[in-house]
């Protein structure tokens, strides 16, 4: 895989979760950016990560506001692009309602990632991991 995408704009997660990406070694490039803008500068650069790790809360240009301006992209340029809501504290009623609205977004997660969660996203949306790490966590190398 060539790109995740991290928004999010605390540095702190950012760095964790950037961390545990790397330590799976299963992505060449872990990207940050810091709210949606900056998310949507990339995707219509023609960086397509093929996961995209999304905050909600964030200035300039939050979770929500990303998701209807994602919608609103050329189809080629979203194409391979799975979204993952990175949830702090567990939605309202009013926001998973509002979540099951976006189509795009494939799954929840709490904002610490651990490399499970990313092996297991990995392997559900893309097939068998090339990654060693992802390999031994789930067994398939001893």
């Amino acid at each position: 895989m060539k790109h995740f995408l991290l928004v999010d704009d605390s540095n702190a997660t950012n760095f964790f979760n950037k961390t545990i990406i790397k330590k799976t070694e299963c992505v060449e490039e872990v990207l940050i950016a810091k709210n949606g803008k900056e998310a949507l500068d990339y995707i219509k650069s023609g960086i397509s990560p093929e996961i995209l790790f999304l905050d909600i809360n964030m200035p300039i240009m939050g979770g929500w506001e990303f998701l209807k301006e994602f919608q609103k992209l050329d189809s080629d340029l979203k194409k391979s692009i799975v979204i993952v809501l990175m949830i702090g504290a567990k939605l309202s009623e009013e926001e998973m309602e509002k979540a099951k609205s976006f189509s795009e977004i494939k799954e929840f997660q709490e904002k610490m990632l651990t490399k499970n969660i990313v092996c297991n996203l990995v392997t559900k949306y893309y097939g068998n991991s090339i990654s060693k790490v992802c390999n031994e966590l789930s067994g398939l190398i001893s």
